[in-house]
């Protein structure tokens, strides 16, 4: 099977508004319908929490969240911490996801579900929406070339293909994500519906079913696909279709010198040789491995909003006090009743 992150760019209108400010800061909620050619149903609508600096902006992030719901509150504080400090944020709420699951699904199933027909179909719709939301950016004047693109967990992992994809994007930092697709269906705490599939009878061409022959398959084909050009990723029909989703398939072709790459020691809802693969693969980057698990690090967001200033040449004193800020959530009304 063939993956196609291809989609037609047009001039993109929204349906927009103010949800909140604060001193530093407006965020605007952003409704469009995506160009992704085959959504479904319920996945229709581009959601967008964009924090943009009332000062002049002097860099750009973007946000992609993990496969659960509940990190993307800390994410959105993040949005105003660091918008407060000038860089205008975005989070973009994937497609599957939160307030954008499928009629009848479950927030996240989609995209480690063992049909790859279903796989395809919401990785590709996130890819086309994390790119479209790059032109809708450059389209308001909020997406600078001074930029980073920061991918947590599943966002990570479609961080990896965007990076790739995209020349526009300038600094990209993987945040606890781990490669090696068959050890996460296999392996990981939170795809252990997947194996209540399998064992309920679930059978496919793929070998979704068979752990020990997918992971003989991977084993013999990984070192092919590593020298891969990208076209003969997305389409080379011999090598087996987790590939064209996996970050392992990406990382020769990134621009090591514009990636940082984060690992959670204590990281225990992805396998450990998952993470080890990757962080393996990543040589030639910046590479941290931190005493924190896969989500305990995001009441010390702090650290990383500081970090990033630092990616995009920002950080001074008064970024820093920015980024302590205490921002104060206020009524968007009050500009029009002042």
């Amino acid at each position: 099977m063939k993956i196609d992150f291809s989609y037609k760019k047009r001039n993109i209108i929204s349906n927009s508004g103010y949800i909140f400010k604060g001193k530093h800061y407006r965020c605007s909620y952003i409704r469009f319908p995506t160009l992704y050619e085959k959504p479904e149903a319920g996945t229709e609508t581009v959601e967008l929490y964009n924090f943009q600096p009332k000062s002049k902006i002097r860099a750009s992030l973007m946000i992609l969240h993990g496969l659960g719901s509940s990190n993307i509150k800390f994410l959105l504080w993040m949005g105003k911490q660091l918008a407060s400090a000038g860089i205008n944020t975005s989070v973009l709420i994937l497609p599957g996801i939160y307030t954008r699951v499928e009629n009848g699904s479950a927030s996240g199933v989609s995209y480690l579900h063992p049909h790859i027909p279903r796989m395809y179909n919401i990785w590709e719709h996130a890819v086309v929406d994390t790119l479209s939301i790059i032109d809708f950016l450059e389209q308001k004047k909020l997406w600078k070339k001074n930029n980073c693109l920061l991918g947590y967990c599943l966002g990570g992992m479609l961080a990896s293909i965007v990076s790739v994809l995209d020349t526009r994007v300038q600094q990209t930092i993987f945040m606890t994500i781990g490669g090696h697709l068959p050890r996460i269906l296999f392996e990981s705490r939170t795809t252990l519906f997947v194996r209540k599939i399998i064992q309920a009878g679930f059978k496919n061409e793929y070998y979704l079913h068979d752990k020990k022959r997918l992971y003989t398959i991977y084993k013999e084909q990984l070192p092919s696909v590593k020298k891969m050009s990208l076209h003969e990723i997305l389409n080379n029909e011999e090598i087996h279709p987790l590939f064209r989703i996996d970050p392992l398939s990406y990382t020769h072709l990134l621009d090591k010198s514009k990636i940082a790459f984060i690992d959670a020691l204590f990281d225990r809802s992805l396998p450990f040789q998952s993470r080890r693969l990757l962080y393996k693969e990543m040589a030639g980057t910046e590479r941290y491995i931190i005493p924190i698990g896969h989500v305990s690090w995001l009441p010390f967001e702090y650290l990383l909003a500081r970090y990033i200033t630092y990616k995009v040449h920002i950080y001074d004193r008064n970024v820093a006090k920015r980024l302590i800020m205490r921002e104060m959530i206020e009524d968007p009304l009050d500009d029009f009743l002042e």
